[in-house]
């Protein structure tokens, strides 16, 4: 065999094997994307058979909470009966927790967002819903925020205009989908030095998106604030989770209702300056 003849062999030989690895790579990645709009399809139908809406929910794509992370929100609220919630970015999630709160009978969810246009929509929802009675929506510009932060930019940091929530004595669960990330860098981390004098030991601190470094980083930097252990869920779009699991901070369910004192260890270790 001559050794041009040879060399067109391998030549066909190796596009081949490309060529059969390629068709490989492909045939993965259209199984799990077949598996991850079946995971969102399963999610949304139970989901909607939990909620007692009178109208279908917002479009959960593109920036919109996932089904799969909204199921298990729900889900959450319904077992453990938190009385005060706080949401930092409104939308599709703010139907499902006052849903689950109307369900239960009692609570309030404190909601908050920047955009006057998705703000409207949301309170459109809300109304349509009688929902009203169970969610104070705060549709407000962001506004410098001078507490700690992670980011190192020069611009100054921007966050909700939060006054509100000075009225609360505590918070169950902080649920965090906003600021939009154009805000700033790290733009969701003032969500708990927000509230974190209102945190008690059978609180919780979820995060969307988690996929995200930018998400995952402000997480770990939030546990390390507050000695909460951290748990991320592989959802679509991630989540993390932030809670109290040591014994020690172990309270009975009744103490949830009741007004729980501030951890001024907690407040000790962040700089408000």
């Amino acid at each position: 065999m001559s050794e041009s003849k040879k060399g067109v062999e391998e030549l066909i030989t190796s596009l081949q094997q490309n060529l059969y690895k390629r068709i490989e790579r492909q045939e993965r990645t259209s199984r799990n994307l077949i598996n991850q709009v079946y995971a969102q399809l399963e999610s949304l139908f139970w989901l909607e058979k939990k909620l007692l809406l009178k109208n279908q929910l917002p479009p959960l794509r593109g920036w919109a909470t996932s089904p799969d992370v909204l199921l298990k929100l729900h889900s959450y609220i319904i077992e453990i009966k938190p009385k005060c919630i706080v949401e930092f970015g409104s939308g599709a999630s703010t139907l499902v927790i006052a849903d689950a709160l109307r369900q239960n009978g009692s609570g309030k969810l404190y909601s908050f967002d920047d955009s006057d246009e998705f703000g409207k929509k949301t309170q459109s929802y809300l109304n349509k819903e009688e929902l009203n009675s169970f969610v104070n929506l705060t549709i407000a510009s962001l506004v410098s925020w001078s507490g700690s932060h992670l980011t190192t930019e020069r611009d100054t940091p921007y966050w909700y205009d939060a006054t509100v929530l000075d009225n609360l004595d505590y918070v169950d669960l902080v649920w965090v989908d906003g600021p939009p990330g154009k805000s700033c860098k790290f733009s969701r981390f003032p969500a708990v030095p927000a509230v974190i004098g209102k945190l008690h030991s059978s609180s919780q601190i979820w995060m969307d998106d988690t996929i995200r470094e930018e998400e995952t980083q402000i997480c770990e930097e939030w546990s390390k604030l507050t000695q909460m252990s951290l748990e991320f869920f592989p959802l679509e779009k991630g989540l993390g989770i932030l809670s109290y699991k040591n014994e020690n901070n172990a309270v009975e369910k009744e103490s949830i209702i009741s007004t729980p004192m501030p951890n001024d260890s907690l407040i000790s270790k962040l700089d408000f300056s």
